[in-house]
């Protein structure tokens, strides 16, 4: 296994299975974009404002905006404020008790152990930094908010696809690229990490699609993942 200061991972695929976003998350927001989107907040206005720009309709009305949101959801687009609304939505779902995030059962043992070890834990998603906390605070196994210390988002650091994102968070968490792996289920989020530097590790979960993780190293769960901090002995 790679010797590393950071983990940095993904979340859908890889820390939750897919099932739970496409089959619990994504129609719940779904159900409750054009009630959510009645409410007279800073926060839903910035979003009518912001997709309303990115659909090219500065004169859209608010039941337009919501065929567009609702268009972007079905269509799994990574839009920013889609993603934003989805956090805020979800949000509530997880204080109500409406929701349970779904993690994988290695999950809470693997965080454990890297931060034991003195190795910084990080996540980076499309999902928005709100939704990842949510997610991290209401699983089935616990709150594990406190095992994990930076939360990163598409919306603040860039697209998944481009280097530039991870040489951001790299400074962002002053670890340097070669001292960090990059764990996820997608090979095109793998190959933009080792563009910028990173070591990559492919995850395949139960449920996720067949996917060739080319010449990325792959493993089923983190059980046998234990990175070697830079600068400690072998």
């Amino acid at each position: 296994m790679s010797r590393a200061d950071a983990v940095v991972l993904d979340v859908e695929g890889t820390l939750g299975s897919l099932a739970f976003v496409r089959d619990v998350l994504f129609p719940y927001s779904r159900e409750r974009v054009a009630t959510y989107l009645e409410r007279d907040t800073t926060d839903v206005q910035d979003v009518l404002r912001a997709t309303a720009a990115l659909a090219g309709k500065p004169t859209a009305t608010r039941a337009e905006l919501v065929v567009v949101i609702n268009g972007w959801i079905d269509q799994d687009v990574k839009a920013p404020p889609l993603k934003a609304l989805q956090g805020m939505i979800w949000a509530d779902g997880y204080a109500s008790g409406a929701l349970t995030a779904h993690v994988f059962d290695d999950v809470p043992t693997a965080l454990r152990t890297w931060r034991a070890d003195g190795l910084g834990v990080h996540l980076f998603s499309s999902g928005s930094v709100q939704a990842q906390h949510d997610w991290l605070r209401h699983t089935e196994l616990g709150d594990l908010r406190p095992l994990v210390d930076r939360l990163f988002d598409a919306q603040g650091m860039g697209a998944k696809t481009d280097p530039a994102a991870y040489q951001r968070i790299s400074r962002e968490i002053g670890v340097a690229a070669d001292r960090i792996l990059f764990a996820s289920d997608r090979p095109v989020e793998l190959a933009t990490a080792r563009a910028a530097g990173w070591h990559t590790l492919g995850v395949h979960r139960p449920g996720n699609p067949p996917t060739d993780f080319g010449a990325h190293a792959w493993v089923t769960d983190f059980s046998s993942v234990r990175p070697q901090p830079v600068g400690r002995p072998t």
